[in-house]
């Protein structure tokens, strides 16, 4: 098995961590969310034309209407290909008949197609508190689970995974001028689900890890557990996005939102996972006197010891079988053809005869 060792570029994958909490931070918050009306309350008006019109074109006649900043999408409905989705903070009975007659002399309205719906603003500010009540909870949840499951330690790291792929997912809406819908929201959370439980799984397979591996450092331990857990990871992965691609392409409007954001959250759970949690964890654990012992091992090893020093280190202590030391060129003052007396008694013992000392001569036998 081959495995390449990417905790060696550690600092250069939390580089890129680095780079997508400033994307989230401008997109988020100097850029802004486009929050639909179930948090901010308002009316959404769903409408499919015969004849085929730009989002502009549709906006224009929205705007001469006398609604105030209308946010216009030009969607796939259930009765027409053609069909545009009006959301506005406020927009009454009046303006409403205004925008489908004008719609309905310019473009034709098809029959049936006509949908509106209208959020209060109290209902909206529910929502927003419930979705981050429901965010928070998971978070607390995913932290305690690790925490008893793992250790601290590995809590934050996951924690850190889940921010980035959130942080993203939302810096993506963002920057595409997408409207954060409730089913955006249902996205975050099952995207916190899926990041956690690719981490937990390479996560589980470093523990094991580090029960058979004494003398590795911690980097090339969690090198050997992503080699294993990453095939495993890529083709779950690949078996999400399918599905996911088809409801992009075929499915309605609620439907495509929560698509996208999960498509998002897949693909950077999968990276979060080994490019962020992992040498987060590392750079961590590295910290501990074990670990780092094994660190300075290797890089002093690395570093190129005097030979001396490591032949002293190595060689080892032997003692003739007379009781003397050996000489310091390491080699016993015998004769080569002479075997030494650690051999003789060997063989004596062998065949179950006491041991001759060496150079003793053997009695004669007495002569007939």
């Amino acid at each position: 098995m081959r495995v390449f060792h990417f905790m060696r570029y550690k600092w250069w994958f939390l580089g890129s961590l680095t780079a997508v909490t400033v994307f989230a931070f401008v997109t988020v918050f100097i850029i802004g969310l486009d929050l639909g009306i179930d948090f901010v309350g308002g009316v959404r008006m769903q409408v499919g034309l015969e004849s085929p019109a730009s989002v502009e074109e549709v906006r224009s006649v929205v705007r001469a209407a006398g609604v105030q900043e209308p946010v216009v999408q030009s969607v796939t409905g259930a009765s027409a290909t053609n069909s545009f989705m009006i959301t506005a903070e406020s927009m009454d009975e009046a303006q409403q008949k205004a925008i489908v007659n004008s719609l309905q002399s310019k473009y034709g309205v098809t029959e049936g197609s006509l949908g509106v719906e209208t959020v209060g603003a109290s209902f909206g500010r529910e929502t927003t508190n419930r979705a981050f009540i429901a965010v928070a909870i998971a978070v607390v949840v995913i932290i305690g689970y690790l925490s008893f499951r793992f250790e601290p330690k590995f809590a934050i790291p996951a924690i850190v995974a889940l921010i980035h792929d959130v942080g993203l997912t939302l810096g993506i809406y963002a920057a595409d001028n997408r409207l954060v819908t409730s089913a955006t929201v249902a996205a975050i959370l099952t995207i916190l689900g899926y990041s956690v439980h690719d981490t937990i799984i390479v996560f589980d397979r470093i523990r094991e890890n580090t029960q058979f591996m004494k003398k590795e450092t911690y980097g090339d331990m969690v090198d050997l557990s992503i080699r294993q857990t990453m095939v495993r990871s890529i083709n779950t992965t690949i078996c999400l996005l399918l599905p996911l691609l088809a409801i992009l392409i075929f499915g309605g409007p609620t439907l495509k939102d929560f698509a996208f954001a999960l498509t998002i959250g897949t693909i950077t759970g999968t990276y979060s996972s080994f490019f962020v949690a992992c040498p987060m964890l590392v750079i961590w654990k590295e910290r501990e006197p074990r670990y780092r012992k094994r660190l300075l091992q290797v890089e002093t090893g690395a570093g190129g010891d005097s030979g001396e020093d490591q032949g002293a280190a190595r060689a080892p202590v032997a003692v003739l079988a007379s009781g003397e030391p050996m000489g310091a060129t390491g080699t016993a003052p015998t004769s080569p053809r002479q075997p030494s007396g650690a051999k003789v008694a060997t063989k004596a013992t062998k065949k179950g005869k006491p041991a001759r000392r060496q150079g003793a001569k053997s009695p004669k036998r007495p002569t007939r």
